[in-house]
């Protein structure tokens, strides 16, 4: 007699966008079904990964919780008995924000929630909260309810809070409440992580005192700090180790007469200023380890001024008091935006943001945004260069990356002159004729004109090869090794409009040459499509 096959139990999650739809196939056999062997625990587990995974993309309708109670008996059970996968109230529509507190029972809550108009009677629900919210992110967008929140914020202690960001994007009047003392009730001993943008700030505040994160970001509506101010908050935060500053015109007019403050737990700092004396006024005025990574977003640009002042207020000297710099890279992000990072190590993360990451070797980080009328030639960071030979650091290695304009001669000429030590350069661009006729070098002219003297590797990288430039920089090549600066090593990778025998005649005068065989893959491709047309024509 044979034995009925048993159907297995299948339910899948399609996830196509931040809706998430279920879909549940009938069946009367799912206690038989492998998953549910699981203890409910390790099920509970792999709702709340899930749930984690999709907090980022907050669902239009139901939560994404909800999806777990809809599948079967068992999964409801499961998904009702664990109060922590109920704990995402991130923009959750008002229908299911009571549903939400009271699943997730006395549980910490993760909160970000924009007020508007229509959600404004959900605030005093969420905040009623306070005293179990670990994370809280608000963003107001209406006046009136800039005040109404902040005394909402000051009715109960948060004895659970470490992340904590407001941001108001009313821009047109300022507030009239400043996040002070009362905020908390001043009561907020594990607060960690602060970001508050265009809020006013109450500048004598000391409820975060234990902050490792600060991220003040200005506006129109914001009131200005002076540098003292600025400097008295600070002093109360010993344990600080990340310092964001951004659009505050600081008034650094105002002289400080309480001592420089010490932030010796500081990782990084980003000054966000119009003025480059701001970003110096500041440094000269705080004790940082000398392996802090800064970042500066600077708006207004007069040539050099402030640059040797700045290089000294940071620390960034040879007697002993700066990292080494190793390495400098520029992108030209538009026309009118460009930036340079100087790093102690030769390898330079890809990153092309302002800011450099807790994960690279980037020491400094300085992006120049200027207006048409203001503009400012990529050059100068050759004379910023210049500064930083003279603290005494060798940079070893140049990086140039840019989709906007096309360097000529005389830019890589005016880098040579600035970079003597120089033993790298890599290019991420698509014209390469310029560098090409900087390192040429011409018969009867003395050794001191040759460009990089020190130049052993090339990196070249999204070239597109025009023409005659193959055979040019080959026989570039040729006469440096001639001379005796020859390169040794060249990295070609992801460059257009270039071929194998080409790439053998880099060969014949460089002894390591490094290529992908790009354009051979794309040749590569084309044959086989070929191929394939063909088969198809025979099967007609």
């Amino acid at each position: 007699m044979t034995t009925p096959s048993r159907r297995p139990f299948m339910a899948t999650l399609s996830i196509s966008s931040p809706q998430v739809d279920v879909c549940i196939p009938h069946s009367h056999r799912n206690d038989l079904a492998l998953i549910f062997g699981l203890p409910p625990e390790i099920l509970a587990t792999v709702f709340r990964h899930f749930v984690e995974e999709w907090q980022s993309h907050p669902a239009k309708g139901a939560p994404t919780c909800v999806v777990f109670t809809h599948v079967c008996r068992h999964w409801r059970q499961v998904a009702l008995k664990s109060p922590t996968l109920w704990t995402y109230i991130i923009y959750t529509p008002p229908r299911w924000l009571g549903v939400m507190l009271e699943r997730s029972k006395s549980a910490s809550l993760f909160v970000a929630y924009d007020v508007t108009v229509l959600l404004r009677d959900c605030l005093e629900q969420i905040l009623s909260q306070l005293p179990r919210i670990r994370v809280l992110r608000l963003r107001t967008i209406n006046s009136p309810d800039i005040d109404r929140t902040i005394h909402l914020l000051s009715s109960q202690p948060a004895p659970l809070l470490e992340i904590f960001e407001f941001s108001n994007t009313f821009f047109s009047e300022p507030t009239t409440k400043p996040i002070s003392n009362t905020v908390f009730q001043g009561q907020s001993p594990r607060l960690r992580s602060v970001e508050l943008t265009s809020s006013n700030f109450n500048w004598t505040a000391h409820i975060f005192s234990g902050l490792r994160i600060l991220s003040l970001r200005g506006t129109g509506n914001t009131s200005f700090p002076t540098l003292p101010q600025l400097l008295q908050a600070l002093r109360r935060m010993p344990a600080l180790e990340q310092l964001t500053l951004e659009r505050l015109h600081i008034n650094s007019q105002e002289k400080n007469h309480l001592g420089k403050v010490p932030l010796a737990q500081l990782k990084s700092i980003a000054l966000g200023s119009e003025m480059i004396q701001t970003a110096a006024s500041l440094f000269a005025q705080l004790v940082i380890p000398v392996d802090v990574k800064i970042a500066l977003l600077l708006f207004r640009i007069e040539g050099l001024r402030g640059f040797p002042e700045l290089f000294s207020a940071m620390g960034m000297r040879p007697d002993g008091s700066g990292s080494v710099i190793r390495s400098i890279r520029c992108i030209r992000h538009s026309r009118h935006t460009f930036c340079i990072q100087l790093s102690t190590s030769m390898m330079i993360n890809p990153e092309l943001f302002w800011n450099p990451s807790d994960n690279d070797d980037i020491r400094l980080s300085i992006q120049f945004t200027y207006r048409e009328s203001a503009e400012v030639e990529p050059s100068i960071i050759f004379d910023i260069c210049q500064i930083v030979r003279q603290t005494g650091y060798r940079i070893q290695k140049f990086s140039y990356g840019s989709e906007f304009d096309l360097p000529g001669r005389d830019f890589w000429r005016a880098g040579s002159a600035n970079l003597l030590e120089l033993e790298v350069i890599h290019v991420n661009s698509t014209f390469i004729g310029g560098l090409i006729a900087a390192l040429e070098i011409i018969e009867g002219k003395q050794n001191s004109d040759i460009a990089y003297p020190s130049l052993r590797v090339l990196e070249l990288e999204k070239v597109d090869f025009e023409e005659d430039e193959p055979e040019e920089l080959r026989d570039v090549m040729k006469m440096r090794a001639k001379h005796g600066v020859g390169i040794h090593v060249l990295q070609i990778a992801e460059c257009r409009n270039l071929k194998a025998n080409q790439v053998q005649g880099f060969g014949e005068v460089v002894a390591t040459v490094d290529w992908d065989e790009h354009e051979e893959q794309l040749e590569d491709d084309n044959s086989v499509c070929s191929s394939c047309a063909d088969d198809a024509g025979d099967d007609d």
